[in-house]
């Protein structure tokens, strides 16, 4: 049989996919040796070609078009599926360790809401607490 013969010989079905794999591995060794080099899998969305290939994996995990074996790779090298949401953490937290601050400067956590920054996030705790959102 042609195929079997084909088979034989290490013959290549889908050539297309390969070359897919092939990339996708290339751009996971520079993703790693960027890890190494950082500390962080957070390559901007601008930087690049890793930036782009980083962007999209996380758009095709959201869509769930990557497969799972791509997605333990990267989770095994510590991959930020939301980095917006982490950086939405950060930012809060610096707000609540200015907050301790003013607490304990002050004695009570009733910031103006005209005193800036630090004014607004506390108006929207009050705020997002009352619609359950906090």
């Amino acid at each position: 049989d042609r195929v079997d013969k084909l088979n034989e010989i290490g013959f290549s079905w889908s050539v297309k996919a390969e070359a897919d794999e092939s990339k996708w591995q290339k751009r996971f060794n520079e993703l790693t040796a960027y890890q190494a080099k950082h500390g962080d899998c957070k390559v901007p969305a601008k930087q690049g070609e890793m930036g782009t290939w980083v962007h999209n994996q996380r758009r095709l995990r959201k869509k769930g078009e990557l497969n799972q074996d791509r997605v333990d790779k990267l989770n095994e090298i510590g991959f930020s599926w939301s980095v917006k949401a982490e950086a939405d953490e950060s930012k809060w937290q610096k707000r609540f360790n200015e907050l301790t601050a003013y607490q304990a400067k002050h004695g009570d956590c009733k910031v103006p809401a005209k005193q800036g920054e630090m004014g607004t996030w506390v108006h929207n705790q009050r705020r997002l607490r009352k619609k359950g959102e906090l």
